[in-house]
């Protein structure tokens, strides 16, 4: 049973229309009103902050203050490839570095429409290869939600595919994995998910994918070969349409003998896992020990 607190988050949601901003960003083409492109300046009183850039574009470090750390996460925010990060994007990575004394890195990748899946993938895989020579892959972990986990799981196979190591663990949350969303189920979910909206999603997919079709791996990568990668773990909620690819997955990695761990949680809604609610703050505590026994 959902908590009261998640409960009013879902009322908010509804209260604010959130399921329609994505179509009402896509119409005046402004991505950027709730982005907050880089760390706000508080996750500097609790992690060491450092700022590079990979192809021109920006990456940062956050790592924790006066501690060693081994584990190394390489983080894709969500935002439908159109928006870059919000503020609970980093309020929830840094909690991850406190939590497991964790490293993470993490990219503002190139966005639609001004680019496309290409360029996404030219600068994260040079960011990856830059992270191979200095971080055993036995403490390298891919994550991303939303959007950022069709990504992280697409990266994954790339990377399998270009015969370069594979870090030790992938982990989803609430992962787009196919842009398409021609899943069937998708329509008896989308009256029901407050946050997110077939239509809207599927216009913002065609822009990230260019002239590519969109079925392409790298862009579904439900599509792809999910063999060989590494061990994955899926975090998805009951109330989003993303659900019904999440479970499909998870279908198709038992027929293969995958190893794939797999989290429904009833009742939440798209991307829960970055608030502050109780079923966000359980499973943070799952991905925490998930990054510890990595």
């Amino acid at each position: 049973m959902a908590s009261s607190q998640s409960k009013l988050f879902t009322i908010l949601l509804q209260m604010i229309n959130k399921k329609k901003l994505l179509k009402r960003q896509l119409a005046s083409r402004r991505f950027d009103l709730f982005s907050c492109p880089e760390p706000p300046v508080s996750l500097s009183k609790t992690c060491q902050v450092y700022r590079f850039q990979v192809k021109g574009r920006n990456v940062f470090r956050l790592q924790p203050k006066g501690k060693s750390s081994s584990k190394h996460i390489l983080y894709l925010h969500g935002g439908a490839y159109i928006q870059s990060f919000v503020r609970f994007h980093w309020y929830f990575l840094a909690a991850l570095v406190n939590a497991v004394n964790c490293t993470i890195t993490v990219p503002d990748y190139p966005l639609a429409p001004a680019y496309t899946y290409t360029d996404s993938f030219a600068m994260v895989l040079d960011l990856y290869r830059q992270l191979l020579s200095a971080v055993d892959t036995n403490d390298l972990i891919i994550m991303g939600d939303s959007s950022g986990g069709g990504f992280a799981l697409a990266l994954a196979q790339k990377i399998r595919d270009e015969h370069i190591p594979q870090a030790s663990q992938i982990i989803l949350l609430s992962p787009w994995l196919d842009i398409t969303l021609s899943n069937p189920d998708i329509n008896d979910l989308d009256p029901v998910d407050p946050f997110l909206e077939k239509e809207s999603l599927q216009q913002a997919g065609k822009l990230y994918a260019g002239d590519t079709n969109p079925d392409h791996y790298l862009l579904s990568p439900i599509n792809g070969d999910i063999e060989h990668l590494g061990k994955m773990t899926v975090f998805a909620g009951s109330k989003e349409i993303l659900v019904a690819d999440a479970r499909k997955l998870k279908s198709l990695a038992d027929s293969k003998g995958v190893d794939l761990t797999y989290f429904e949680y009833a009742d939440m809604f798209h991307a829960w896992m970055l608030l502050r609610f109780p079923e966000a703050k359980k499973a943070r505590q799952q991905i925490i020990d998930l990054i510890g026994r990595s």
